[in-house]
């Protein structure tokens, strides 16, 4: 007789057979059935719990080994949450190849999904008071008081010919949220959610997590290359719907 989640215990066992009438004292193969159903049970919920269990389908993605970073699943066989805590993690800055027309930017792969067609419910980033800190500043790097977009979106940023992050693709699971420095410190809390259900085709090619950012205007950053320290929380909850 399989245990659950196999088969859905009657209360039956070898020598207890509701349908047959068997109402015989409970022995020790009876006690044995209990406690395989219970741990069957329990495995099954911590697993829930965590976002994964025996079906491809609920396997979670992929975190990054970065130094700061860590993460927990939560979740069942539909619906996945998944948190990237981040402590001190360093994103390093690069000025635009025209420093007067294209913004100083920086991005970090942080977390990649499993194969498959992923639907994001819902996204949110956080960063408290101070989180946000440039290791270098004074002008040569960042400005002490430099002004730019972070956010996190499914593509990378690279060298573009703007400023701002692009408005889609660097920015499509937590939009960008402006951040102001003081004394190369954010100086108000930062947060942003998602705008809306955003399916995304990984079927072929995995869907990544990237952290990305980019200043507002020439005067955020100079040549030099820096450093963003970044401390806070990025939550997600999504499904995975299938694969091709």
């Amino acid at each position: 007789m399989a245990s659950f989640p196999t088969s859905i215990w009657d209360g039956d066992s070898y020598d207890h057979d509701s349908d047959s009438g068997n109402q015989s004292s409970p022995s020790g193969l009876t006690y044995g059935r209990v406690r395989a159903e219970v741990a069957a049970a329990q495995i099954r919920i911590y697993n829930n719990e965590r976002g994964a269990d025996d079906d491809t389908i609920d396997s979670v993605g992929v975190v990054e080994s970065i130094t700061g970073l860590t993460v927990v699943e939560k979740g069942d066989g539909s619906i996945h949450k998944t948190i990237l805590t981040l402590v001190d993690v360093e994103v390093a800055s690069a000025d635009g190849s025209t420093h007067a027309s294209e913004g100083a930017w920086g991005t970090k792969k942080l977390y990649t999904f499993p194969e498959g067609q992923i639907v994001i419910l819902g996204a949110h980033q956080l960063y408290p008071l101070g989180k946000l800190e440039a290791v270098t500043g004074g002008g040569s790097g960042f400005s002490s008081t430099a002004d730019f977009e972070i956010g996190v979106g499914s593509a990378a940023a690279a060298n573009a010919a703007s400023f701002d992050l692009d408005g889609g693709t660097e920015e499509d699971i937590c939009a960008a949220s402006v951040t102001a420095l003081i004394a190369k410190t954010s100086a108000a809390i930062e947060s942003s959610v998602n705008g809306g259900l955003l399916p995304l085709d990984g079927s072929s090619s995995a869907i990544t997590v990237n952290l990305n950012f980019r200043t507002v205007d020439d005067a955020d950053h100079g040549i030099i290359a820096d450093v963003l320290k970044v401390s806070g929380t990025i939550g997600i909850v999504w499904t995975i719907i299938g694969n091709d």
